[in-house]
């Protein structure tokens, strides 16, 4: 088993980026807003979510259609609702 080290791990983290969009607004994770902050964002809006991995750095462009990333990759976490617990 190999251990991914500290560099290899930014360099992931700079490869893609969290997505969350509701009816109401949608927000991603940028290196100033990590996921406790985009998720604590769209808590404040009052409207359940989705919650997207997105295989891109966070200043990609990319087409949203239905509220979801038009990204091949991209993974579904996961609907929450406006008191934070996932469905």
């Amino acid at each position: 088993m190999q251990m991914t080290g500290f560099k290899e791990k930014q360099e992931t983290q700079a490869n893609q980026h969290f997505f969350a969009a509701s009816v109401h607004d949608w927000g991603k994770t940028t290196p100033e807003r990590d996921l406790r902050a985009l998720m604590k964002l769209m808590d404040k809006f009052g409207y359940g979510y989705n919650l997207f991995l997105v295989p891109l750095p966070h200043d990609a462009e990319y087409e949203i259609n239905f509220f979801q990333p038009q990204v091949e990759g991209t993974q579904w976490l996961g609907f929450f609702d406006k008191k934070g617990k996932s469905k």
